[in-house]
């Protein structure tokens, strides 16, 4: 017995004629009595009886009929589990501190638009917690900067920013804009923990300067060297499209490291292998257009 035969069977209850149901199947007469009969010797049980070469359902095949339907549909089911389990089951995703503040929103709300009942599960943390929790399973989807390369993630680029030295208006600094080597070790910096990309995209250009540096203020809130930087405490790194708004205002001036620019990758990444279903294609995408203006 198979679901084709079963649903052949079914056909020919439906319109009461096997040259009805071998029209609405698109097959053969002979067909549809052959699959009836292999169906018949299958269960070993007669289904209809035959009358003047006409079938007509009998009390066992009436009875099978409702078994039969019930089978049938649970297999509709279960064929089309993919498309269901999808919107039943939380889309997990982890963004890093940068991007959660810059691009979740729009991007959430995007992707709500198209997948209002898709249960979302976010975590938002530096880029070396988003990874472990990608090693972990924990997530589906990391969006994150700086991502280091690992032959078991699969990453694709979304955008690119530009990474400013800040400090806010009335400092001395900002009169001159540029910041020499030697400065450098004396500057009372306000930088973000070690494992952050801010983090180490400064330290790869004092490594390339061959400095070492230590920060006055160290915090995994960006926010908190935000206002300290216009506190006029020191100097901080942010991102450009963080920085933009305090620029504009007036309340920081950016500064530049002479001969050298500060940028970060941001990238979707995912465990290597896996396949991605259509949900998460979409959550990507939602990003990529939320970071559009920095690609």
């Amino acid at each position: 017995m198979n679901i084709r035969q079963l649903e052949i069977f079914l056909s020919v209850c439906d319109s009461s004629s096997i040259t009805k149901a071998a029209q609405n199947l698109y097959i053969s007469q002979p067909a549809i009595s052959k699959a009836i009969k292999e169906l018949e010797e299958s269960i070993g049980v007669s289904l209809f009886d035959r009358k003047d070469n006409r079938l007509i359902l009998n009390e066992s095949g009436k009875m099978f009929r409702v078994k039969a339907n019930q089978l049938v549909a649970d297999f509709k089911t279960l064929a089309g589990f993919n498309h269901q389990i999808e919107k039943e089951l939380p889309l997990r995703i982890g963004t890093s501190l940068t991007i959660a503040r810059n691009s979740l929103p729009f991007a959430l709300e995007k992707f709500k638009s198209k997948y209002p009942d898709t249960p979302l599960k976010i975590y938002s943390e530096n880029v070396q917690q988003i990874q472990q929790k990608l090693l972990d399973g924990e997530i589906d989807i990391a969006f994150t900067e700086g991502f280091e390369s690992n032959q078991i993630f699969t990453k694709e680029i979304i955008s690119k920013y530009t990474l400013l030295l800040v400090c806010a208006k009335e400092s001395p600094l900002a009169k001159n804009h540029k910041i020499k080597r030697e400065n450098l070790l004396t500057l009372p910096l306000l930088l973000r923990e070690k494992g952050s990309s801010l983090r180490d995209s400064f330290d790869e250009v004092t490594h390339r300067l061959g400095i070492e540096v230590s920060p006055i203020l160290e915090s995994v809130n960006t926010e908190v060297l935000i206002q300290a930087a216009k506190a006029n405490l020191g100097v901080t790194i942010l991102p450009e499209p963080l920085a933009l708004p305090y620029l504009e205002d007036g309340s920081l001036v950016s500064l530049e490291i002479f001969g050298h620019k500060m940028e970060t990758l941001n990238y979707s990444v995912t465990l290597k292998g896996k396949r991605l279903n259509n949900i998460q294609k979409e959550m990507i995408a939602c990003f990529k257009e939320a970071e559009l203006p920095y690609s």
